[in-house]
């Protein structure tokens, strides 16, 4: 290259170096400017002697039935409708009585004509002017009619279905005029003043239930967390679900005037009781717990460095959205709570807000 031409380019070239010093400069400060992350603090507290589990929880009446004719026949009226508050003994519907109440004149004719026949053939019998195989005759077409006339009867009044108990009309299937045969759904009337609300529980908490003292429950509807309703334990069954091996456990309670549930509805079973725990140990939400292989560990804060650093925790065994720790944290320990996932040993972090 001529000299010329190599002295014009100098300035270009001493230029373009220039800029890429700065360049690399500016992102090397990138590279070591420090990320802090926010993170949500929590304060362990003493876990004490009471323990809180939250379970999923379906909710059903305490209560129901569905109700159906005995003897078939045409809906003659059905007086009430879908959702009506009843009470016991009410109407439900009825069926066309025509047919039945002739059934019953007849009925009440023959037993009334062999009531007769027996009552003469026990006159004769007392003058020993009958065989007592006679009389025996007489009897027996006597109980004949008046089974018959019993059935009759019955039909009758099974052609008005009445409610049982005190309740709500949940379900309709079936209109005026419509045939139906005796054993098909009518009307489905559920109680809703007291409800159930069901869990599945695993083996190992259904083998600590004796370690368990002054248990409280309460549910709480997906639909209205802010409301608690208090609940008590009704039954639990001792054979485990063959698939998921768990043991259906089943509470009571009363529906709160102000709030409206319906069976079907989903919940949430709160169980808080008094157990076995040390005084040592500390309650710890199950958000801030990690995994090393089998090893669990949190993240402890280091509050004047804003620092984190993995401490390793030794939990009793349960299930829930709180855990108990055994070892490795005592009560005024900070530790990270959401965003912990994302933390490595030493970061700096920030309260998240």
């Amino acid at each position: 290259m001529p000299i010329e031409v190599f002295t014009r380019y100098v300035p270009i070239l001493s230029l373009a170096a220039l800029l890429t010093a700065c360049g690399g400069n500016e992102t090397a400060d990138q590279t070591t400017e420090t990320v802090v992350r926010p993170v949500k603090l929590i304060t362990v507290a003493e876990a004490s002697s009471r323990l809180s589990n939250r379970y999923p929880a379906v909710i059903d009446a305490a209560q129901s039935s569905n109700l159906t004719f005995e003897v078939g026949g045409l809906i003659e009226d059905v007086p009430v409708t879908e959702s009506q508050d009843i009470k016991k003994g009410a109407i439900i519907a009825k069926l066309r009585q025509r047919d039945f109440r002739n059934n019953l004149d007849s009925a009440q004719a023959q037993f009334k004509n062999a009531d007769t026949e027996y009552q003469r053939a026990l006159r004769l019998a007392k003058e020993n002017a009958i065989a007592k195989n006679v009389l025996d005759q007489r009897k027996a077409q006597r109980d004949v009619a008046k089974s018959s006339l019993d059935s009759a009867k019955k039909a009758l009044e099974d052609t008005v279905l009445r409610a049982p108990f005190d309740g709500a009309i949940a379900e309709l299937p079936v209109k005026k005029l419509q045939t139906v045969q005796p054993g098909t759904v009518v009307a489905s009337v559920i109680d809703l003043t007291t409800l159930e609300a069901s869990i599945d529980l695993p083996a190992s908490v259904i083998a600590t239930v004796e370690q368990r003292q002054n248990k409280q429950a309460s549910v709480v509807l997906d639909a209205a967390p802010d409301t608690r309703v208090e609940a008590t334990f009704k039954e639990a069954t001792l054979l485990a679900d063959a698939l998921s091996q768990t043991y259906k456990v089943t509470f009571s309670f009363a529906a709160p005037e102000d709030l409206l549930i319906l069976p079907g509805m989903n919940a949430t079973m709160i169980l808080e009781s008094s157990g076995t725990v040390e005084t040592a140990s500390v309650a710890l939400p199950l958000a801030a717990i990690l995994s090393d292989g089998d090893q669990q560990f949190v993240w402890l804060v280091n509050q004047q460095s804003m620092t984190v650093s993995k401490r390793a925790v030794e939990l009793e065994s349960g299930i829930g959205n709180t855990l108990v720790v055994k070892n490795g944290l005592s009560p005024g320990d900070v530790i990270a709570g959401a965003g912990a996932a994302y933390l490595a040993e030493g970061m700096t972090i920030r309260p998240w807000e």
